[in-house]
Order: structure tokens, then sequence, then C-alpha cells
């Protein structure tokens, strides 16, 4: 990171930043993708149990690596202040702070997620691939919350492009373990859709020792004194968790409406459990776009921030919204053209793919929805502005979601769409709170 004086020198440093980000968060995303994509083609009944086990799943996942998330905007604005001992101390802490985490949520696993499940009263072939993918995934609850700090770390340092390679890296890994795992190849048992849930924890076993050899030889880590002791400071945990916990609640929160949207599917049959998972898998795919301007946007804000050279603030924001709306106009075309292919990646059956396809339309709108909030929500977190937002995105989604989904699906013929319409409503709800907000923050500034 450095100070921009011209319009072209921050379209290059964003760029610079952005694009890393962008390519290690679709391979971020790859998990999920090559999860559903090969159970789909493996099977639908189990396409439909994993749907079920990833609903219970996202949310907790999405609130952990949220709260560690938190790293990025503090480092950010003590690298624009020069202070390095600090950010030595940050970083162990919230290692600490992972650790702690991944305990909880092991037993929210066993103790919340899979007595839930019992509950929804589902076919007992999608029951067993449920809860036996949750079992299996739990295994990597550490190893992805240690690798979310790290990955934090590394993009506050501005080395996008570092967690990039490490990103990447998942795609092949985890393709490979699925692979045997999910057909039972090399002698291993054949788990079905269940064994994406193990691959997938072995691949952030894998990719978690890589990234402890690289905080180990990569020369700029040196400098920070990553490998010296820090005494323990009840304080800095108290303080990253005030300030990465509204994060990870707004996140948990979001995350939370699409999952209990997918509980709501098992009133449906199997095929549309499965096709909804299908459409929300590749729309979440997507949201690559535009999670990766809202990443984005804190490093470049809390740093510029940190320098008190708030017109680069403003500059920065407008430049990260703008980008948004770009990509927003490309997704939307290649997924209206595109629509039928992308539903036979997940599967071969005829009344699939047409389901599946009109999924997709909803998806649509989506994009617009994602392109308009997701780049508000990265330049409020620039400025450490996170309780007021996660209020705002409790309260438009859960306020409008189930109202509007229940009104249409008791009212219409729309059926499982419904539920798609109510979440569409609450994103744009919640972009246009969350403006109302920023110009609040500006003004304080």
């Amino acid at each position: 990171m450095y100070q921009t004086q011209t319009w072209k020198e921050k379209i290059f440093v964003f760029l610079k930043i952005f694009v890393p980000l962008l390519i290690y968060q679709f391979a971020n995303f790859s998990a999920s993708f090559i999860d559903t994509m090969m159970t789909g083609k493996y099977s639908t009944v189990d396409l439909a149990g994993v749907s079920m086990a990833t609903s219970l799943w996202n949310p907790f996942f999405a609130l952990s690596t949220g709260i560690v998330s938190a790293l990025v905007p503090i480092v950010g604005q003590q690298l624009g202040q020069g202070n390095q001992k600090r950010i030595r101390q940050e970083l162990h802490h919230f290692i600490y702070l992972a650790i702690g985490l991944s305990m909880i949520f092991f037993l929210l696993v066993f103790l919340g997620a899979i007595p839930m499940l019992r509950l929804l009263q589902l076919e007992r072939t999608v029951f067993q691939v449920a809860e036996h993918y949750l079992i299996y995934i739990s295994i990597g609850i550490l190893p992805l919350l240690l690798f979310s700090v790290f990955r934090s770390f590394f993009d506050a340092l501005g080395l996008t492009r570092l967690s990039m390679y490490l990103m990447l890296l998942i795609v092949p890994f985890n393709s490979f373990f699925n692979y045997l795992l999910i057909y039972g190849k090399w002698g291993l048992p054949r788990l079905g859709g269940a064994g994406t849930g193990m691959g997938t924890a072995l691949t952030y076993w894998a990719v978690l020792g890589i990234v402890i050899w690289v905080m180990y030889r990569h020369p700029k880590m040196q400098g920070y004194g990553s490998w010296r002791q820090t005494i323990f400071d009840l304080s800095f945990i108290r303080e990253d968790v005030r300030l990465g916990l509204p994060i990870g609640l707004q996140i948990f929160a979001e995350v939370a409406i699409f999952a209990v949207v997918g509980l709501y599917m098992s009133q449906f049959s199997s095929q549309v459990i499965a096709s909804h998972q299908a459409a929300m898998n590749f729309a979440t795919l997507l949201y690559a776009f535009p999670l990766s301007i809202s990443a984005t946007l804190p490093i470049m804000i809390s740093y510029e921030i940190g320098a008190g050279r708030y017109q680069d603030v403003r500059a920065y924001s407008r430049l990260g919204r703008l980008i948004a709306l770009g990509f927003a106009s490309l997704t939307l075309s290649f997924l209206y053209f595109f629509r039928p292919m992308v539903a036979s990646l997940y599967g071969h059956d005829e009344t699939f793919i047409q389901l599946t396809s009109q999924f997709l339309t909803y998806a649509l709108f989506f994009q617009l929805a994602d392109a308009f909030t997701a780049p508000i929500q990265g330049i409020l977190r620039g400025y450490k502005d996170t309780t007021m937002p996660f209020i705002i995105g409790l309260v438009s989604y859960w306020s409008l979601t189930f109202p509007i989904a229940f009104f249409l699906d008791n009212r219409t013929s729309l059926g499982p769409f419904a539920y798609w319409i109510g979440l569409i409503v609450g994103i744009f709800v919640c972009g246009i709170c969350l403006n109302l907000r920023l110009k609040i923050v500006r003004k304080q500034y």
C-alpha cells in the first residue's frame, strides 16, 4: 500500500489488490461449488442431503470467519500508523481467538446442527447423507479458522497475490479428495455425497500446513516477528471480539436467512431441494465479484483513514461501487443466456435442468442486489463501523424476507420461488439503509 495522486494510480492499486482477491474468492467458493457439482452428478438424493447439511453449516462458518476477518481493518490502520509491534500482537491474539471459536463451533455441530436435522422429518436417505456430511466436515473447523486468520493477515499487508495462490490450492486438493471419497477409490470407503464433507475437511488441513510453511519462510513475515512470543492479553481479545463480532453477526444474519430458506425447501420434493441448492450454489459463486470488492475496500479505506487522507477514502469508495456495477452487467448477461448450460453442470435429468433454470432466472436479481449492497458493507468496515450495519442487516433481512415469502407462497402459485423473491427484496432494502448509514458516518469524519 502507498499513497496515490491520480485516478490512474488509484485504479492500478485497487485492481492490484482486487484481482488476486477475486481469484481466491472464486477458489474459496469453489469448495462448495465442487461439492455440489460432484454430488449432483453422483445422485440427486445425495445432493438434497448435502443441501440440508450446508444450510446448517454455512451460517456458523460465516459467523466464525467473519469474526476473524476483523484483523484486516485493525492491521490496516496499524500499518497506516507504522506500528509493527502492535501488528504482531494482533495476529497472535487472533490465532488464540480462532482456536477458541473452533472449539465452540465444533460443539455446535453436534449439539445444535445434527439434532436440528432430526426435526426436519427428511427422507431417511437424505437425513443420513446430511448427518454424515456434518460429522465429516467438522474435522476441518480448526484448520479452516486458522487459515482464515493468516489469509486476513496477508490481505491486510497487501499480499493478496499470496492469498490468491494459497486459495487456488483448494481446487485441486478438494477435487482429488472428493473423487476418492465419493466413489471409494484407492481402497477408501464409498461415502457418496457425505464424502464431500470429509474431502473438504482434509483440504483445509492440507492447505493450513502449506500456509504455516509460508509464514515461516516468507521474508516479509520476518519483519513483523511473527514467530516471536507474545504474552496473552485479554484486553486484545475483548477488542477483537468487539470489532469482529458485529462483522460476524452481520454476515451470519445474511447467510442464516439463506440457510433458513434452504431448510424451508424441505417441505418440497427432493427434486426441488436439489434444484434450489444447485441454483443457489452457482449464484453464490457469482457473488465472488461483489464480495471481492467488499473485501478490497476495507484494505484501501482503513489505510487511507489511518493516514488521514479522507478525500482518497471517498475516491476509493466511488471506484469500488462503479467496478461492482460493471461486473454485475457481465454476470447478468452470462447467466441470462447460459442458464440451461449452467443447470446441466449439476445433473443430467431433464426435469432437474428445467427447474434449476427457473431458479437461476431469479438469481439474475441477486446479482443486481449484491452489486449495490456489498460494496457499501466493505466501505463501512473500512471506517471500522460494524455494529449499526449488523443491526441494519438483521432488521432488513429478517423483517421482510419471510413475511413476503409466506404471503406469496400462500396467495400465489410461485411455491419455492416465493422465498427467492423475499430474499431479493431483503437485500435491496438492506443496501438502501446501509447507504443512508454511510452518509452519516462520512459526516463524522
